[in-house]
């Protein structure tokens, strides 16, 4: 984050430097859409990378000849949260007790994106503009692994029981066992293509409202972004 705000601070005296060149700072507030790639194995389905949230942004632009255009965004989203049961309860045996895991993930996207814009002009105070550019992404993720069994008929032992849900399954046993539960953190970096449409519309000869939406390349996954934002041209 430290890296991105001087970014900004260097574009913004680079384009404080060309006194031909409009200025556009700008904030936004949107929706982060993760469609994530997932696979299923003999019944059992991982946990989806996918989900939603909230995320806010901080634009910082310039126009150059009315036309084309460069852009600079950091953006960071909210928490999204994933939690499944890897298929049906897993019986490991007579001897053994019946599993069922369940995984929960909570993954936090971060992006800086530089983008460059044609801009075509519809009327006096609206303009579209088509984007395309590079992201850099972080990705923090947490993920944390729990299990419940419950254990089978052998010898004196109360057997457990399965109970079918419309939701899933439940082990209903007097000996049931909650296991303990473990957790993996990480940081994933890496980069990728942006793309993006939006409509800029000018309220007076500075205010700018901006609504639009933007599709980054994330590993294995598009992070999807309709937003709308406020901004202040110099």
């Amino acid at each position: 984050m430290t890296r991105a705000l001087h970014v900004l601070a260097l574009m913004s005296l680079l384009s404080h430097a060309a006194a031909a060149q409009s200025i556009l700072v700008a904030g936004a507030v949107g929706a982060d859409i993760l469609l994530a790639s997932g696979q299923e194995s003999n019944g059992l389905a991982g946990p989806t990378a996918g989900g939603e949230s909230l995320s806010g942004a901080v634009r910082l632009g310039t126009v150059l000849n009315d036309r084309f255009g460069v852009e600079l965004e950091v953006s960071r989203a909210g928490e999204m949260r994933n939690s499944s049961r890897s298929g049906g309860p897993l019986p490991l045996g007579a001897a053994f007790p019946i599993f069922q895991p369940e995984i929960n993930v909570h993954r936090r996207i971060t992006t800086v994106s530089t983008t460059a814009s044609i801009r075509q002009q519809v009327s006096d105070n609206v303009a579209l503009a088509y984007l395309g550019g590079i992201v850099f992404h972080r990705t923090d993720s947490e993920v944390e692994y729990r299990g419940v069994r419950g254990f089978p008929a052998t010898g004196s032992v109360v057997s457990s029981s399965i109970t079918f849900t419309p939701v899933g399954y439940e082990i209903v046993s007097p000996v049931g066992l909650v296991l303990p539960s473990s957790r993996v953190e990480s940081v994933q970096y890496g980069a990728g293509a942006v793309v993006g449409f939006e409509a800029h519309i000018g309220y007076g000869e500075h205010f700018t409202i901006i609504p639009g939406v933007r599709m980054h390349g994330l590993p294995a996954s598009w992070l999807i972004r309709p937003s709308i934002a406020a901004g202040w041209t110099f």
